[in-house]
């Protein structure tokens, strides 16, 4: 490795491990018996080939806790990502109450209205099928018939007028109640959906928690290492440091050479609305409006990740690239990584990542499974890099694409 590659290394965000063994509560390097301590790094500093070895033990640890804190970093931002999963659902359950509410309403208004028509229809009979109308036509003078005779007339009319609005009513009166159940199912089913998004942004939360605690536990373990590391080599912590995200830069641009390819099948696996990838692909990235996204994206590094951040001091992943794109005057589907994939699938906004541009979103899933759920979601700015609000106890940092769980489409907003 030679210094020159070393700044675009230092570019990158120190990766620190969120746990040593397992969910098992972290402890300091000192404490860890697979840890070196400072009389073992001062022993090997007499000896070549002990010192080498050292050094090299340490190098493994720390690509070891780069390992874990990536792991515990997906955990977290699945948490995340189900926290806006079930509140999308808690929305369209209370959007799907209140139209019912509305529409039990004006139905109820409407049976009322019903009644009352039949009810005047009701006392209009009474007062006009009063009297013997046979013995009227047999008694009486020609007058008199011809009266008996129009009177009939008239009953029949609003006989055959009456059994529409009583009809009419009874539908109404129904339909009224009917509505009115359904809205009642509604509210249950949304009582429901709001008891399950408190249950996942407790448990995002408490993610948050965990990540937070033992990332800072692990930052005094790493800072010890790269000391350590630092005195055997004969340099700083902050060169050590910054090698070291050097060679994980290489290491996650070396994981995979090509990008994962999309089925055969063309699917994009929208869950929704599952559309093709269409014969035409879209068009190129609008230049004017991407160089804003990815300005504004820029503007918050080093902001810290906050579930269900949107800004403007804290972000979540989807967060980020809403209020970026917003920024430029474009929609891309709401605060969330599955709104997201499937807004841009459904306009046919999707492209082989063999394609991707510049602005063009980048999203994960377990497996890079294209109709799984998508945990999350960054913004390629280039250059094999992508910008991002990854987890708790991270910030908006800059990155090497990672592969593992990529899907195989990026998103493309403008074109």
């Amino acid at each position: 490795m030679n210094e020159r590659r070393r700044p675009r290394g230092a570019a990158a965000a120190l990766v620190l491990a969120a746990l040593i063994v397992g969910l098992q509560a972290p402890v300091a390097a000192s404490a860890d018996p697979s840890y070196p301590s400072w009389d073992d790094v001062q022993r090997a500093k007499g000896n070549e080939a002990a010192k080498a070895a050292e050094i090299s033990k340490i190098e493994k640890l720390i690509q070891s806790l780069e390992t874990k804190d990536a792991d515990l970093g997906k955990q977290a931002s699945v948490a995340a990502e189900n926290v806006l999963i079930a509140q999308a659902a808690l929305d369209a359950a209370q959007r799907k109450e209140d139209t019912l509410a509305a529409q039990a309403k004006t139905a109820g208004a409407t049976a009322d209205a019903s009644e009352l028509r039949a009810k005047r229809l009701l006392a209009q009979l009474a007062r006009q099928g009063g009297g013997d109308v046979t013995l009227s036509l047999l008694q009486g003078d020609a007058k008199d018939t011809e009266k008996t005779l129009y009177k009939l007339g008239i009953m029949s009319r609003l006989s055959g007028s009456s059994s529409a609005v009583f009809a009419q009513a009874d539908y109404d009166r129904k339909n009224a109640d009917a509505l009115t159940a359904d809205a009642a199912s509604a509210k249950k089913a949304r009582d429901a959906k709001k008891k399950a998004a408190a249950s996942a942004l407790a448990a995002a939360q408490k993610a948050q928690t965990d990540v937070e605690s033992r990332l800072k536990v692990q930052d005094e373990s790493s800072k010890t290492l790269y000391a350590q590391l630092a005195s055997l080599k004969d340099t700083t912590a902050e060169v050590e440091k910054a090698y070291q995200d050097g060679l994980a830069w290489e290491r996650a641009q070396e994981a995979a050479k090509t990008p994962p390819a999309p089925p055969a099948s063309g699917n994009t696996g929208s869950p929704s609305n599952p559309p093709v990838t269409p014969d035409t692909p879209p068009a190129p990235p609008v230049t004017g409006v991407v160089d804003t996204a990815i300005a504004y994206a820029k503007a918050q590094l080093g902001e810290p990740y906050v579930i269900n951040g949107a800004g403007p001091s804290g972000w979540d992943c989807s967060g980020l690239t809403m209020m970026s794109y917003s920024a430029a005057g474009v929609s891309i589907g709401g605060h969330g990584s599955n709104l997201q994939y499937n807004y841009l699938a459904a306009r046919g906004r999707l492209v082989t990542l063999a394609n991707m541009q510049p602005g063009d979103l980048l999203f994960y899933s377990d497996g890079g499974a294209v109709g799984g759920s998508k945990y999350h979601v960054t913004m390629y700015i280039g250059g094999g890099q992508m910008i991002e609000a990854a987890y708790p106890g991270t910030n908006v940092r800059i990155k090497a694409v990672r592969y593992g769980d990529l899907v195989p489409y990026a998103g493309r907003p403008t074109g």
